[in-house]
């Protein structure tokens, strides 16, 4: 089965979300973060994909 392609992060989006030094759900920069899979932005001829993180109180929880 084929996976997913990420979802798409737009251009309002901070760049120390996309470079992962901050959560990219609430922008927290001062805990520790986790990764939170990938975001993808349109570039001139296709896509970027950009691995992103997440604080404890954002990341995905695995028994969810």
């Amino acid at each position: 089965m084929a996976q997913a392609p990420p979802p798409v992060a737009d251009d309002r989006t901070s760049i120390v979300r996309l470079h992962g030094e901050a959560c990219f759900y609430c922008g927290a920069v001062h805990t520790k973060l986790f990764p939170a899979g990938s975001v993808q932005t349109p570039v001139e001829g296709g896509v970027r994909v950009w691995p992103v993180v997440a604080c404890a109180q954002c990341k995905p929880r695995s028994d969810q």
